[in-house]
């Protein structure tokens, strides 16, 4: 099983939150609200061939990732937010998206039982 301190960083949340539980928990929470659509926004743009919509959907994601800290995603993402920049090799952005999504599916419960801890 792999240790949820891998999978997330929290110290950029916890750095924002200053100490404040309430805040943490709802902060927690927004991104635990918004990552499942953002996700399929990514994905409705790839299959779509949208490249601005896959820019668009990416740099919005960024200021969450950087909430989640996952490297792994936080890279894929940048790579999709240049690929919809330069519109070009919509074929390589799969790769990306595939690894979004395998790492969501690690980060999401990971995120969620941070939060269920300051119940």
């Amino acid at each position: 099983m792999t240790d949820a301190q891998t999978l997330i960083d929290l110290s950029y949340l916890e750095l924002m939150a200053d100490g404040d539980d309430f805040m943490k928990k709802t902060m927690l929470d927004m991104l635990i609200e918004e990552m499942p659509p953002e996700i399929e926004k990514l994905r409705g743009a790839y299959l779509s061939q949208d490249f601005v919509a896959l820019k668009d959907v990416a740099h919005k994601m960024k200021s969450t990732l950087s909430f989640v800290g996952n490297d792994a995603m936080t890279e894929a993402n940048a790579t999709l937010e240049l690929i919809g920049k330069e519109a070009t090799d919509m074929p390589r952005a799969a790769q990306h998206l595939e690894v979004m999504e395998e790492r969501f599916t690690l980060v999401f419960p990971a995120l969620q039982a941070e939060s269920a801890k300051l119940d």
